[in-house]
């Protein structure tokens, strides 16, 4: 398989994972989803970055799975069902299926409008690939797309997460400095700490 190839691979792999986080309800696999979401970014960050750069990134992605991960069993393990409905964090809530097909729907639109960002994207940075820019946009958007659509703490914390994942693609090509991947793998783990925060938070008001 031709490296081109590879990269629209990878950036297809990106894109569905972020794609479910949107869709799925069991908090459980959107986490999984979230951690395998941070091995497709660092592959595709690993075409412009050196190894050790790109190993930082994947040791960022999935500690901040882990600490929303974590936050997000104790949280549910520690409320009643009707507290966990009602906070919002249950494992697993059942959605009216027209939910889920306007999301998709919504997210097949922006897609297209996706699509056609990418060439301006790369006549904007020079040296950025298709896939690369493709990635970019796409990452941003589902982002943009989960804040829009779920109000949860853990939720919101994956949203913020996966748009700066996309503006780690991006510094990766245009500016692979040290002290900027290492400033936004902070950003990352703090957005993940603050989302646990709010958990907890959300939690003490309902506890008794």
């Amino acid at each position: 398989m031709s490296a081109q190839w590879l990269g629209y691979l990878e950036a297809f792999l990106v894109l569905t994972l972020g794609l479910f986080n949107l869709l799925a309800q069991d908090w459980r696999r959107r986490v999984l989803a979230f951690a395998f979401q941070a091995i497709g970014v660092v592959l595709l960050c690993w075409q412009s970055l050196s190894l050790t750069l790109s190993l930082v990134k994947f040791i960022e992605g999935w500690m901040a799975a882990a600490i929303l991960g974590t936050a997000m069993a104790n949280v549910t393990s520690s409320l009643s069902p009707e507290d966990s409905q009602s906070s919002g964090v249950a494992p697993r809530m059942s959605l009216p299926f027209s939910v889920l097909v306007f999301r998709f729907a919504t997210a097949i639109l922006v897609g297209a409008s996706v699509l056609g960002g990418v060439p301006y994207l790369m006549s904007v940075f020079n040296g950025i690939r298709y896939h690369q820019a493709f990635a970019i946009l796409g990452l941003a958007a589902v982002g943009l797309l989960i804040l829009s659509f779920r109000s949860s703490p853990f939720s919101i914390a994956i949203g913020l997460i996966t748009i700066l994942q996309a503006f780690e693609i991006l510094l990766a090509v245009i500016e692979p400095s040290v002290m900027l991947n290492g400033l936004l793998a902070g950003v990352i783990l703090g957005m993940a700490f603050l989302g646990a925060y709010l958990m907890f938070f959300e939690r003490g008001q309902y506890s008794p």
